[in-house]
Parts: C-alpha cells; structure tokens; sequence
C-alpha cells in the first residue's frame, strides 16, 4: 500500500509543477474557450467562464505518461494505455484547437472548373436521385448525432463519433490480440463469458465514458473531482482484487487529477477540455473491464451516465415534442438555473459521486 501511496504523491507533484508553466503558455497564445451563445442566455453567470484557458487535460496526460514509463513499461497492456492517452489527447487537441479558430478557417473549398469554364467532374443527372437514396443512412446517422449536441465551433459530433470509434477499435484490437478474456463478472453469479457479444458492448462504453466526462466538464472543479473520486475508487477495487498494475495506473491518475483539482476549483485556471476528457473516460472503462469488474461502471460512474442521459434526453425531448425537460443541461447547469450556487453544485456532486463509488465497490466485490 506504500507503493500505492508513494506513486499518487509523484503523479500529484509532477501534475503541480507542470502545471504553472503550462497554464502560463495557455495565457501566451490565447488558448481559451470561446463563448457559447445559447448557454450565455440561459446562464448570463456563465459569460464570465469564458476566455478560461482550454487543453489543460494536457498536463494529466503528460505526467501520467511519465510515470507509466518509469513504473509501468513492462505491463502488456502499457502500449495500449499510452495509445489511448496519446491519441485521446491528440484528437482531443485537434477538436479544441477548432473550437477556439472555428470551423469555418478549416473549410477549403476547391472549384471543379478548369480555366475554360468545363467541369472536370460531371456527374450523371440520372444518378443523382440514386445518389440521395444512398446518402440516406449517412444522413441519418448524422442527424442523429448532431441532436445528441456539439461544440458550436468544434468538430460536428459524427466527425468525433468517428475519432473516437478508431481509439476505441484501437483498444480493441490490443484487448483481443492479447486474449482478453471476453467475460463480465455479475454480483452472486460470478463470471459470464459473453464471446465475441463483448466488444461491441466496450466499445459502446468507451464511446459512452468519453462523451460522459466531455459534458461532466461544465463547471469549475466538477470534472476533476469527480474523476478523482471515481479512479480512488478503482485503484482501491483493482487492489482488493489483486491487479497491481491497474491500482498503479488509476493512483496514477487519482494523483494527477487532485493536483489538476487544485488548479481547476472556483475561479478556475484553466480547463480540462477534450484533451482530458476524451482519454480519461476511455481509462475508466478500460479499468473496469481489465479488473472484468464493467457492471461496476454503472454505479461508481453513476454520476458521468446521469450527466449524458440528461443531454441527451433533453436534446430529443426538444426535438421531437418541443418541450424541454430541464432548465438547461446537463442537469448540472439545471441545477445552476434553480439559483445554487456553482460551488454548491459541485460539491454536491462530488458528495453524490462519493456515496455512488462507495455503493459500487460494495457491489463490485460481493
């Protein structure tokens, strides 16, 4: 337990150093969130947040693949938990760094006439009706997802459903090219073998956790410490149940994300944004399944299904009848909207996270 100990205070102080050299060159380039229109008036309180410095995930990023390198090099499942961070953050960055330019500078537009005014592509007016009917199930898809909600400026949502589909294909793969076993431990039933049934059920978690933690960072401090809660918790299941490795990575991260809290509480610092975000969630849900513990996800990451299913619901429920079913959402701004105060909000949240993870372990280990 030492060991545990000693690596989530290394993974804390070198999140903290970091940290200030960091956010300093966030404020040199004017990396900062830029202002979301329909939220500024249904929370005029929320003008102030923006301008924050973005991409802060970064410094989580980098510490814990530091540590990982120096503890954790020779674990079969480090080159896949680098791949996640590295590529998460990657996209994560690229979605950012759009959101703050606008989509509009990335659009390029090339003229299909050469200099004597013919086409140099035609297409067949008869294929043209075809060539909607085939559109269809793209469009659809599309739709479908641009309900679920977006950046106003940032990549669409089925252009990250895509990123994050290849990240999470990427896990995949590693998970089946290493033998993984592809079961689910159920509470007084033991272990149930699921077979090839079991990847389309990760990759939809790892889709679902990484969308989950993007909308959890609404609010100062919410997201930081709601992940610390939630990876204490999986660092005291994976030592219980005896994964060394995985109590490493999530004490790790449990270090990381108390120092980022430190930065990131009521005023914040800076962000967290996608580039946290994104491979964070996929961490959790990557945990959960090594310990084959994913059941639990259900209650220790109460808090993140809760937050998603408020968006989401909110954005059909206004699509479809008209009418909305919270104030504002995620259910954390409905919260705001009813007058409490942001820090209130979230530490209650955290509070709930807390009792949630409790219950959760309980489950996980009966």
């Amino acid at each position: 337990m030492l060991d545990y100990i000693i690596i989530a205070l290394a993974s804390f102080f070198i999140t903290f150093l970091i940290s200030f050299p960091f956010i300093n060159l966030l404020y040199k380039f004017n990396i900062r969130r830029v202002s979301k229109i329909d939220l500024e008036k249904a929370l005029p309180g929320r003008k102030v947040k923006f301008g924050t410095p973005i991409m802060g995930g970064t410094v989580i990023i980098i510490s814990t693949l530091i540590l990982l390198f120096l503890f954790l090099r020779g674990w079969k499942y480090y080159p896949m938990i680098s791949a996640v961070l590295i590529i998460g953050g990657i996209f994560g960055a690229v979605d950012e760094y759009i959101n703050t330019l606008g989509r509009t500078i990335t659009a390029i537009r090339i003229s299909r006439k050469n200099g004597e005014g013919r086409s140099l592509i035609t297409v067949n007016k008869w294929f043209a009706p075809i060539k909607k009917v085939l559109m269809i199930p793209w469009k659809m898809f599309e739709e479908a997802l641009r309900v679920m909600g977006s950046e106003q400026r940032g990549l669409k949502s089925h252009y990250k459903f895509i990123l994050h589909l290849l990240i999470a294909g990427i896990a995949i793969a590693f998970f089946i090219d290493k033998q993984h076993s592809a079961a689910i431990y159920i509470p007084f039933a033991g272990n149930f073998f699921l077979g090839y049934f079991y990847y389309p059920i990760l990759a939809f978690l790892l889709l679902f956790f990484a969308n989950a933690f993007g909308i959890t960072d609404g609010m100062d401090g919410l997201s930081a410490g709601t992940h610390s809660i939630v990876f204490l918790a999986y660092a005291i299941l994976a030592t219980f149940l005896g994964y060394t490795e995985v109590a490493y990575l999530c004490f790790i991260l449990f270090g990381a994300e108390l120092a980022f809290l430190y930065f990131n509480i009521f005023p914040a610092r800076m962000e967290m944004s996608d580039v946290g975000t994104l491979p964070l969630g996929m961490l959790l849900v990557l945990s959960a399944a090594i310990i084959h513990r994913e059941i639990s996800l259900i209650f220790i990451g109460a808090i993140f299904i809760i937050e998603i299913l408020s968006s989401v619901s909110q954005q059909w429920f206004v699509k479809l009848r008209g009418k909305r079913i919270f104030l504002v959402a995620p259910i954390h701004h409905h919260f705001e909207k009813l007058g409490w105060p942001e820090t209130k909000v979230t530490m209650r949240f955290w509070l709930f996270t807390a009792i949630s993870a409790m219950l959760g372990l309980v489950i996980a280990l009966l």
